[in-house]
């Protein structure tokens, strides 16, 4: 974690221990470091956060059902999970068990905390959690959850989908506290030396949670045959994922899995993954890499001689880079799709042969913090060109269907509400009256047939089996997809699929069609009697084609690994192919395919009775044998849990318990009373609907001093806060000393609209006591505000990098105060507007406009020029009336002033009124997107800045008026019996240019900027600032 430096000693704040190192023992420093220990003992636990120009910009979660949860728990694991789901919760926590010996081995290392993993149904229920509500952005929330052991997940596609996703993200907190955590010096160690690349991380965890996997495969040999391989350190997200999954595979399956458990540790010791993996195989990094390529490269070749490329008579590309359920209508002429822009989905139709597509429906919130797999909205043709779209919205779950004419033109009806169940699939029935379903319901995955007249749903299976995929057929039986095996056998080695056929005639009965090892998809009839599928393999994804009356299978000779799912039409297949990372439409004809000369395929299953007699030293060196041992594993786990009550907790009812969280500390520089340390301390429950925090700002003589605490009750849609300020001000001066106390009590009600807007209303009471300790006719003067504030906000913004966003943030703000002591009241209308757009990888531009006014008789002034966070900062010499005060001495309601920034190249408070406008504009350019240099996390948060600022602060009606505040200027008066006022014509506007850099030095985000002030045509001195914190 980052560290403070001092000059004499040196703090560590980590999340959960805290190290104090003396270079010197004389008794000043001796006195410094006791009290440093004091303050950390204290005020401990702390996590920096760069801190600045900040968007006040809560998180907001909407919640439209209450929700009853309850926990299973064993030795390693607990599973919370919400009611209803209890047979899931207690699946989950057999497979955890039986896979964590599994997993231990693989890294050597056995963690002693135990991970906390919930459980929703959904992602759309996900989204109402209130999981990481308190942290800024989705790397704080992944970086609490890895260290607090916390996983939340939701219920995707099937259970098998669902547990590798949940040993994906079990293996990245293994993995973080192998490397991060253990004793205090090892945690200070790692935090400041250790910089792994994404490829390192992300790639272990996808490989311990699936190994080899097809869809690596199919990465691997895209980027190898077209030459699009990047540089290991400039990969990023899911690249970076795949191919690190490709160079554990290739290390374990030539090294030996030993290797990864050595690597790791070895990495943690000497801090270098290359080294690392170059001393345990040793071989040099540059050769191992070398030979890496060659493995996939023959491959690659051995795919090209095994199947044919047929090409494609038409392809199709969208503007999004994903399209999820893609489905083709029953004439081949129009096909629909959908996108997902982190939890907003939308859905797209286009006639085939159009130029664009047309957006026909939109679902679901963006949430950029937590970006799930989902499908969102499922959708089915039926019919002629009728369209059915299921989809859920505002805590509901609707139908909606549409008809589509020849020109491509959708028509749709009203939504209907329908059971508010977890739909994994869709298939509507012919005359559109009935859909075939998979649920997960009751914790379990299963297919039933939901009467939409009737709203009910009838089911068709009713087991602990994984239901896949179910299909219609011509004569309403059924056919899916399921792990289920023969009752009286045990199940073979998994993964493994079966086929079964369901009659409503003999509901009780259904007829096995066929069982395969491996994973079977995307079923698709071209007749009554043919039918295809995919089969995932090693090296991608292959056709088949099945015979139906005599159940004979053919391997489609033509090369489908990229196809990640297809559709018949009378004209041919239209396949959805995912190149490198972006999804395509391809069209192949019927006559391409049927003249292609295939190879017979035969389903094969291992036997379960022969695998349980080799010997598992020879097993295990097989992909089967090792997938059959873990599935014999869960199932023993499973087993074992019963029979031992007392190794399973639960399940209980969850009731509140309160954690501390890691607090956060920060340098701060207060435009009045100069630099000083912030800090922060939260607690919350484990759903975090009770959120507590307290704070505290201290400058170097104590006495100008903040404190303020605040608890929020977010369980319901209505999100409420009460909130304490306290903030004091002394000074002295030769002839005077004062001290001010503002203390403020606030109400804050919260009312989310979506993800994105949501609106605000304040009560509050505010006091401001002035102190004279050498007035006798006037020693406090007092004043009491009670007021009433609304603020809209929308922010649509996505963090593009540290410091650099897209998107758009807007604030509008109305408040009213009255002064309840003296007489007096002012009003204060304010705007805030943010615009962020990446011109290119090098260079990101940020715009900013805000603006105030105020009316009333007790105006607050707001003060404009200088910087935010600036250290050692200079404030502006006025002769006439300033809000900060004359003489060293400020005005009794100094903090109900605002501070407006930056204007660059002018000192604080160069200007101050009633009313003020500003507009900033900066062009960003990182340094990592021109060059990344491996070793120096440091160089890599290089940003270099220009900027122009421009910006006027008045009093009265306009900037122009001749009684503005900067106009005038009064000379002599007190001692002096002359008093003269001068009034001077100037330009209202100041223009502050310049240059700029930015880095990340210690955990600090430092800003270093060289700024020229334009006033009055007159260019000044330039202005040298050094701040702590984001820039806007």
């Amino acid at each position: 974690m980052p560290k403070h430096q001092f000059v004499d000693f040196i703090i560590y704040f980590p999340f959960k221990s805290v190290n104090l190192v003396l270079k010197s023992f004389d008794l000043m420093r001796i006195c410094r470091s006791f009290f440093a220990v004091v303050f950390v003992l204290l005020f401990g636990l702390q996590e920096l956060k760069a801190q600045g120009s900040q968007w006040i910009s809560e998180n907001h979660r909407i919640q439209y059902q209450k929700f009853a949860w309850k926990y299973v728990g064993s030795s390693n694991f607990e599973v919370y999970y919400l009611d209803k789901n209890e047979a899931l919760a207690k699946s989950t926590l057999a497979y955890l068990e039986a896979d964590f010996v599994r997993v231990t081995e693989l890294i050597s290392y056995t963690p002693v905390q135990k991970i906390k993993v919930f459980i929703y149904p959904n992602h759309e229920t996900w989204l109402q959690s209130n999981g990481g509500i308190s942290l800024a952005n989705a790397k704080d929330v992944e970086e609490e959850n890895l260290s607090k052991f916390r996983i939340e997940i939701a219920f995707r596609d099937n259970l098998a989908t669902f547990k590798q996703a949940l040993s994906k993200q079990v293996a990245a907190i293994y993995l973080h506290d192998l490397l991060y955590g253990g004793s205090v010096k090892d945690v200070l160690q790692s935090s400041f030396l250790l910089n792994v690349s994404e490829w390192y991380v992300s790639g272990l965890t996808a490989y311990i949670a699936v190994g080899d996997s097809p869809e690596m495969r199919r990465f691997t040999y895209q980027i190898i045959s077209e030459n699009k391989i990047r540089k290991l350190p400039l990969a990023k997200g899911k690249e970076a994922e795949l191919l690190g999954q490709s160079i554990w595979t290739y290390l374990a399956t030539t090294y030996g899995k030993q290797a990864i458990g050595n690597i790791v540790n070895l990495t943690r010791i000497i801090r270098s993954e290359q080294s690392s993996i170059s001393s345990t195989i040793r071989k040099p990094f540059s050769k191992f890499l070398k030979d890496w390529f060659d493995y996939y490269l023959n491959d690659a070749k051995q795919l090209e001689v095994n199947s044919l490329k047929v090409f494609s008579n038409d392809e199709f590309t969208a503007t999004s880079a994903t399209m999820n359920s893609y489905r083709l209508s029953p004439d081949g002429l129009h096909e629909v799709w959908v996108s997902d822009d982190a939890g907003r989905y939308s859905v797209y139709l286009h006639t085939i042969g159009a130029p664009k597509s047309t957006l026909i429906l939109q679902s679901g919130l963006k949430d950029v913090n937590r970006v799930s797999d989902g499908k969102g909205p499922l959708l089915s043709w039926y019919g002629k060109n009728s369209l059915a779209v299921l989809f859920s919205d505002q805590g509901y779950t609707w139908i909606k269907q549409f008809t589509v004419d020849k020109a491509g033109k959708a028509k749709g009806e009203d939504k209907k509400k329908v059971a508010n169940l977890s739909y994994l699939d869709l298939a509507m029935s012919a005359n559109g009256t009935k859909m075939l379903v998979r649920v997960l319901e009751k914790g379990q995955v299963d297919v039933g047939i939901y009467d939409l007249k009737r709203n009910r749903l009838n089911p068709v299976t009713k087991d602990a089996f994984d239901e896949t995929e179910a299909h219609w057929m011509s004569d309403n039986r059924i056919l899916y997809l399921t792990d289920r095996y023969i009752d009286s056998l045990p199940a073979p080695a998994a993964p493994f699929t079966s086929a079964f056929i369901w009659s409503p005639e003999e509901p009780e009965n259904p007829t096995r069609l066929f069982s395969t090892s491996g994973k079977v998809f995307n079923f698709q009839f071209r007749s009554d009697s043919v039918a295809y599928f995919l089969q995932a393999q090693n090296n991608g994804n292959r056709l088949i084609r099945l015979h139906l009356p005599d159940t004979t299978f053919q391997q489609m000779a033509l090369r489908s690994v990229a196809w990640e799912n297809f559709e018949l039409a009378p004209a041919g297949i239209s396949s959805r192919e995912r190149m490198i990372l972006a999804d395509k439409i391809a069209r192949y004809t019927w006559s391409s395919l049927d003249e292609l000369t295939n190879s017979a395929w035969i389903p094969s299953i291992v036997d379960p009775v022969v695998v349980s007699t080799v010997d598992p030293v020879v097993t295990e060196s097989t992909d089967v044998a090792k997938k059959t041992r873990r599935a014999r594993l869960e199932r023993q786990q499973s087993i074992r849990l019963k029979k031992e009550p007392g190794k399973l907790i639960g399940p209980l009812d969850y009731e509140n318990s309160f954690v501390m969280n890691s607090s956060e500390g920060q340098f701060k520089s207060d435009p009045i009373r100069g630099l000083g340390y912030g800090y922060e301390v939260k607690a919350n429950d484990l759903l975090e609907n009770h959120l507590f925090k307290a704070g505290a700002f201290l400058t170097a003589n104590l006495r100008n001093t903040d404190i303020w605490g605040e608890y929020s009750y977010l369980a319901n849609k209505l999100d409420w806060t009460f909130r304490y300020d306290r903030k004091v001000l002394a000074q002295d001066t030769e002839s005077d000393a004062q001290k001010i106390r503002f203390n403020r009590f606030a109400l804050i009600a919260t009312y989310p609209f979506t993800l994105l807007s949501r609106l605000s209303v304040t009560g509050m009471y505010s006091t401001n006591r002035l102190f004279s300790q050498y007035s006798l006719t006037n020693p406090e003067d007092y004043s009491g505000y009670a007021g009433t504030q609304i603020n809209y906000v929308f922010d649509n913004t996505v963090a593009a990098g540290e410091n650099l966003r897209t998107g758009m943030r807007l604030s509008f703000l109305a408040e009213a105060h009255k002064d309840l002591v003296n007489t007096g009241d002012f009003v204060r209308l304010g705007v805030d507007g943010r615009f962020y757009k990446k011109l290119s990888n090098s260079f990101y531009l940020a715009t900013r406009f805000s603006a105030s006014h105020q009316m009333g008789s007790k105006t607050q002034a707001t003060m404009l020029g200088g910087m935010e966070n600036w250290l050692f900062n200079k404030q502006e010499t006025r002769t006439q009336d300033s809000p900060i005060g004359l003489g060293n001495l400020a005005h009794r309601d100094v903090f109900m002033s605002q501070f407006a920034a930056p204007l660059r190249g002018f000192a604080l408070n160069k200007l101050s009124g009633n009313s003020h406008l500003l507009l900033n504009v900066e062009l960003r350019m990182p340094i990592r997107s021109l060059m990344t240099i491996e070793s120096s996390s440091l160089l890599n948060s290089v940003q270099l800045v220009g900027f122009t600022d421009v910006g006027t602060a008045w009093s009265g009606s306009s900037p122009f008026a001749k009684t503005n505040g900067f106009n005038t200027n009064v000379y002599g008066g007190n001692t002096n019996p002359f008093q003269a006022t001068v009034t001077d014509y100037r330009n209202p506007f100041l223009v502050g240019y310049g240059f700029g850099a930015r880095a990340t030095v210690f955990g600090y985000f430092v800003k270093f900027d060289y700024a020229f002030g334009l006033e009055n045509k007159e260019v000044k001195s330039p202005v040298t600032y050094l701040t702590l914190g984001y820039d806007f």
